[in-house]
């Protein structure tokens, strides 16, 4: 794989986090401020869109539309069916999941969309 074929992934990935930073902060009225939150969501974005783009081009997809359902796929099979456990064991609401997750919802739509058109 040549520098030309991934250099969207990191470019798209802080695409990703600045809209997550956006959402916890204008949503969420959490900010991020301090140093170890950016990095470590900029780490999970970075590999939200590196996971997006590696199962986009095995599975040839070739249209928008079939981008954005792979893109709600992996949000509800790797997000979604993580996360749902602990709100279960834990307690906390659907207003509370839709809060936190709905963004990243979200978040892997552009992401797909913005793949998509870079590929």
């Amino acid at each position: 794989m040549r520098l030309m074929d991934i250099v969207h992934i990191p470019i798209i990935a802080l695409i990703q986090l600045g809209f997550t930073c956006l959402w916890n902060l204008k949503i969420r009225k959490r900010a991020f401020n301090r140093l170890n939150i950016w990095l470590i969501a900029g780490f999970g974005t970075l590999f939200n869109v590196w996971g997006l783009d590696v199962i986009q081009r095995e599975f040839v997809v070739d249209s928008l539309g079939n981008m954005l359902v792979v893109s709600a796929g992996c949000w509800l099979v790797f997000v979604v069916a993580t996360t749902a456990k602990y709100y279960a064991v834990y307690g906390w609401s659907k207003r509370e999941f839709w809060l936190d997750y709905g963004g990243d919802l979200l978040a892997f739509l552009l992401s797909g969309t913005l793949i998509y058109f870079a590929t």
